[in-house]
């Protein structure tokens, strides 16, 4: 992605912000895409040349924490409705009036949090691996392990329990290839042998574990990722599990009337079927009763991170729900 294209604004919160800005050619809407953890705008790599080239606007931003974006590590700034509210001073720094929100992982969070509050601002939204996360109080579900283990038969969660722990970000620091080596795993089946297990990332890390690169990632990627997590640290990152672990959005959630979780907007949602972790099925059940109006389902035979490996697949898709959205 060019850094010429890069862009930096204050939210008023007082937070700078790096996003990756291209214009829309003609009539052509603008693609908000939004990353999760631990990737920075980077992700989005081999989606933002292809639309570009056809004529689509792209906001691409750093999310807190991450890339040139500021690193706060007070886990109340990283509460849903701040960071929607961090969008919106975006889409205003650009004149953006709506925009298609896309979201993976962490981003399909950010993604739900600007549907509850600024709706407005979104004309349809697509979700890939994450689906829609609904503000409906079940936040905090790293403590129901008996409950999780019994409904799928591994502990699903069991990764963001280390996550939260105090030492968590040195940890991963020091460690830094065996846990890029974990998270961008190779087989896929690393998740559910080493992250869903009690104390499994955490032995994973400390015994250095080093495994091959997955194919969708080149050593020249793997330095970019390197390199953009260790400029900030792992702390500030990490926080979006701490907010999630402490319920700090809770209180501003509780406020939302019950239709506003409800999502009338165009939905595309796109299942990963190799993701140990964000499993379709469950994903599925939380559409069902939330998503109102039209959606669209699509599968992908790769794992969590199908955005890099299946990239000619997700572009493809995407274009073809977005044109027949214009022809509606």
């Amino acid at each position: 992605m060019d850094q010429s294209n890069y862009k930096q604004t204050k939210t008023k919160r007082g937070l700078t912000y790096s996003y990756y800005c291209s214009p829309s050619t003609s009539s052509k809407p603008i693609l908000f895409l939004s990353h999760g953890f631990p990737s920075a705008s980077f992700l989005w790599r081999k989606q933002v040349p292809f639309f570009q080239q056809l004529g689509y606007g792209l906001i691409v931003p750093d999310h807190l924490g991450y890339g040139a974006t500021d690193k706060p590590t007070d886990p109340k700034l990283y509460v849903g409705r701040g960071l929607a509210e961090d969008m919106v001073d975006i889409l205003d720094a650009e004149g953006a009036a709506q925009v298609i929100a896309i979201g993976h992982d962490w981003g399909s969070y950010l993604v739900s949090r600007m549907l509850h509050y600024c709706p407005q601002r979104v004309s349809a939204c697509a979700f890939f691996a994450v689906g829609y996360k609904p503000a409906d109080g079940a936040v905090n579900l790293i403590t129901r392990t008996e409950q999780i283990r019994n409904a799928l038969g591994y502990d699903l969660l069991a990764y963001q329990r280390f996550f939260v722990e105090p030492d968590a970000p040195a940890l991963i620091e020091r460690n830094i290839d065996s846990f890029i080596n974990l998270l961008y795993p190779e087989p896929p089946e690393l998740w559910k042998k080493s992250m869903s297990v009690d104390g499994g990332t955490r032995a994973w890390l400390e015994g250095n574990t080093i495994t091959s690169l997955p194919s969708y990632m080149t050593p020249e990627d793997k330095e970019v990722l390197r390199s953009s997590l260790l400029s900030g640290g792992l702390s500030a990152p990490l926080c979006w599990y701490k907010a999630q672990a402490e319920e700090s959005n809770l209180e501003e959630d509780a406020k939302l009337s019950p239709s506003a979780r409800d999502i009338a907007h165009p939905f595309l949602y796109v299942a990963f079927n190799k993701d140990y972790l964000a499993l379709p099925f469950m994903n599925d059940t939380i559409h069902d009763k939330y998503v109102k109006g039209p959606m669209t389902r699509k599968e992908i035979d790769g794992d969590h991170w199908g955005v890099m490996s299946h990239a000619a697949e997700v572009n493809q898709i995407l274009l073809e729900w977005m044109v027949s959205l214009a022809s509606v």
